[in-house]
This record gives structure tokens, C-alpha cells and sequence, in this order.
């Protein structure tokens, strides 16, 4: 019978590192973090000092902000600060040209969700609007029944146009009452999305043939 020779098995030491074998330890390696977008730089903490332009600035950051898919907690509440502080603005340089007689105004509500009109004081009427996107839904326009609707209305509705152009956002008439504006006016069409412009004046002239 074969025999097979016995071989003695010894393991092989591994070879320590001599960080370890003096006791010391190898901190891991810091993972950079990437740099902030411009867009999310330090918000300014006394808007009051910053320039207009400035500010218009940080509300079109601030607004592409709102426009992702998981936008920052607190980009809306600095989107209403810098709102509300143009507005605050505009409504200083009014009362410079207009120092006797009680001012209108014009405002985008946006914690309410709604473009608002003001005549001494006293709303007149808003728009009632949903953002999509960069697209601004005009969903209602309603004015106060105190005052006349002829003059309230159009009034009203241009200012909302105005206010979109400003800020470069397309617009969406689902309200009839603004799809009447813009068949009277059609010089704010260029303020609709394509697709909507072809299909608004579409239905215009098939309502004329007919």
C-alpha cells in the first residue's frame, strides 16, 4: 500500500503594516464635498440693503429653486421674503409720483395663490392662478360686485400679463373670462406657450366661421 509522505503545514504569517504594529491608525480619507451652486448661496439676511437688481436676481434663483423635483424647505418662505419685498418697493416709488391722491395697487399674493388688484385701499379683484413650472394656470378671475367689472376686469387682467411678462413666465388661460381678454387684446398672446397660442386662435377663428 502507498503512503503519501507527510507534509507538515506551518501558516505563513502576513506581514503587519507599521502604522499598526506601532499602534497608530490610518484616519480614512475625507470625501470633498462639491461647492454650492450659485443659485444656493447664503441667503441675505436684511434684504433691505440689497439692490433691486439684486433682488430680482435672487427671485429668478430662488424660483428655479421651487422648480425641482425636490425643492429646499425654506426656498418658498425666501421666495415670498423677496416677493414681498419688491412689491414693498414698488409700492415706495408709487407713492413718490402719486403723494396726494390714495394709491392703487397690483400684487402677486403668492401665499394665497393669487394675482390681487387694489383701488384706494380696497381689493377690487384677483386672479386666481396655479404655477406649473414656469407656467403660470390662470385658473378664476373674479371682481368685487361693489365695483364695475368693465372697468375692473381688463384693468386687472393686463396687470396679471404685465406681471408675467416681468418675470418671464408663459401663461396658461384656462379662465374664460381672461380667454375674452385675449381675443379683444392680442398683443399678449406671445405670452401663451406655443401649443396654447396655436390652440387658442384655432378656436378663435372656427367661433368667427361659424
Amino acid at each position: 500500500m502507498e503512503t503519501t509522505p507527510f507534509v507538515e503545514y506551518r501558516p505563513q504569517s502576513v506581514p503587519v503594516p507599521e502604522s499598526e504594529q506601532l499602534g497608530w491608525s490610518v484616519a480614512p480619507k475625507a470625501v470633498p464635498h462639491p461647492a454650492p451652486r450659485a443659485e444656493e448661496a447664503d441667503f441675505p439676511e436684511d434684504l433691505a440693503v440689497v439692490s433691486t437688481r439684486q433682488l430680482r436676481v435672487l427671485c429668478n434663483q430662488t424660483y428655479r429653486q421651487l422648480d425641482r423635483d425636490f425643492p429646499p424647505m425654506e426656498a418658498i418662505h425666501q421666495y415670498e421674503q423677496l416677493v414681498e419685498e419688491i412689491e414693498r418697493r414698488e409700492v415706495q416709488a408709487e407713492a413718490r409720483t402719486e403723494p396726494v391722491r390714495t394709491r392703487s395697487g397690483f400684487r402677486d399674493n403668492a401665499l394665497f395663490s393669487r394675482f390681487e388688484l387694489f383701488s384706494d385701499g380696497t381689493m377690487v379683484g384677483h386672479v386666481k392662478y396655479e404655477m406649473k413650472g414656469s407656467h403660470a394656470v390662470l385658473v378664476q378671475a373674479v371682481v368685487d360686485p361693489r365695483f364695475d367689472a368693465v372697468d375692473v376686469e381688463p384693468a386687472l387682467i393686463r396687470q396679471v400679463f404685465l406681471n408675467a411678462h416681468r418675470r418671464r413666465l408663459a401663461v396658461v388661460p384656462y379662465c374664460p373670462r381672461v380667454r375674452e381678454f385675449l381675443a379683444e387684446f392680442p398683443q399678449y398672446r406671445s405670452l401663451l406657450p406655443a401649443d396654447q397660442r396655436r390652440r387658442f386662435e384655432t378656436t378663435l377663428r372656427s367661433a368667427r366661421d361659424d
